[in-house]
């Protein structure tokens, strides 16, 4: 007899378009899951991102709260307002008219997991982050200093918060570090891996034609990593460098002095894609070492090179194997003067997808999903 398999995701945000890292996580679940047979009746919030026609197509009901204002929400100064503001007596009534499990998807998402009507429903818990330290590292690089504030005093909620997960059968952390950190607090803490938009390496053999650096440059951690590079890197190299991703000409405009640096503002999923693949060496600094970056999946599923600081490896250390690493402005010089000849080769290609499918398949990472949920 065929076990159905019935589930309710509670997401954080809108996770269409996936278009960055927690949606991407999130969307790709849902895709893999409803592939090995799960019925998902989605629920998720949203705010800036209105609601998406296209998620009914791989969900068997999607539902759809809006965020509270700062205004609406219950505030608590136990409470992070990011937690706060998704609250909802119509989503635990949805909730109620089934008993199939249910994965919170983001700690953002469960204010409502001790609601005394889920009390003795199955609940799992899906983390992005440490959010506390996540929260920390926003509001050391954010201008603004109203929502700086706000930053820190999450941050400090979240410390707090972040300990009190008794109430979820299971945790899915995204890295080994957050496993370790949630161990303190809950007797069962599993890795599962990111999911991600990459079902195959695609990597291309031989040379590349420049060097590329991305991201969504609205965001601290990229515009500061690339203004690393532009400084400290890319103005001593005589090679060919692109800089492409969201607002870069806005962001990034006034401080390109170097000819050989092109910009590309706001590419298309398929022609960040083709940047990533056409590139000799993908360069991936971070300052901030936490969560998994996808910007890393992507560039080893699709590019050639890939060369990264310690920060930016150090929430996969399974992937160290398949990059460069170094820390200083004259050892991202170096490497990338010493990669710029080195072709990319048939067996690069073979070390690659053999780490990547071992870590990274979403098909095996969702049932691997799936049997915690419903075999258990």
């Amino acid at each position: 007899m065929i076990k159905i398999m019935k589930l309710n995701i509670i997401s954080l945000d809108n996770p269409f378009p996936p278009d960055y890292g927690g949606a991407i996580d999130i969307y790709y679940k849902l895709k893999y899951l409803s592939i090995i047979g799960c019925k998902i009746n989605l629920h998720y919030f949203y705010s800036k991102r209105n609601p998406s026609p296209e998620l009914e197509s791989i969900c068997n009901k999607v539902y759809y709260y809006p965020r509270k204002s700062i205004i609406k929400s219950n505030l608590n100064i136990l409470i992070p307002y990011v937690v706060s503001s998704r609250d909802s007596k119509e989503l635990i009534n949805n909730l109620s008219t089934n008993k199939h499990p249910i994965l919170f998807d983001g700690l953002q998402s469960t204010l409502i997991s001790k609601s005394n009507k889920l009390k003795n429903r199955k609940k799992y818990l899906r983390l992005h982050n440490i959010e506390s330290k996540y929260m920390k590292y926003l509001s050391y690089n954010e201008k603004n200093w109203i929502r700086k504030i706000g930053l820190k005093l999450d941050s400090f909620r979240y410390k707090s918060f972040e300990k009190k997960v008794s109430q979820f059968e299971t945790i899915f952390a995204i890295s080994e570090k957050d496993q370790k950190f949630y161990k303190k607090y809950h007797p069962n803490v599993e890795i599962l891996n990111v999911f991600h938009g990459q079902s195959k390496v695609l990597s291309r053999l031989g040379k590349g034609e420049y060097i590329l650096y991305h991201g969504n440059f609205d965001v601290s951690e990229n515009l500061n990593a690339a203004l690393f590079l532009i400084y400290k890197v890319f103005n001593n190299l005589q090679f060919p460098i692109k800089i492409a991703g969201k607002n870069a000409l806005k962001n990034l405009k006034p401080y390109i002095t170097n000819s050989n640096i092109e910009l590309i503002d706001n590419p298309n999923l398929g022609f960040m894609q083709k940047l990533i693949m056409d590139a000799h060496i993908n360069v991936l600094p971070t300052f901030q070492a936490t969560g998994v970056k996808l910007k890393l999946i992507n560039s080893l599923y699709l590019g050639r090179h890939c060369i990264v600081n310690n920060k930016m490896i150090s929430p996969t250390p399974q992937l160290k194997k398949l990059c460069s690493i170094c820390n200083s402005p004259d050892e991202f010089i170096k490497l990338i003067n010493e990669k710029i000849e080195l072709l990319f080769l048939e067996n690069d290609i073979k070390v690659r997808d053999s780490i990547l499918q071992k870590y990274f398949d979403n098909l095996e990472n969702s049932k691997k999903l799936k049997k915690h949920l419903f075999d258990e």
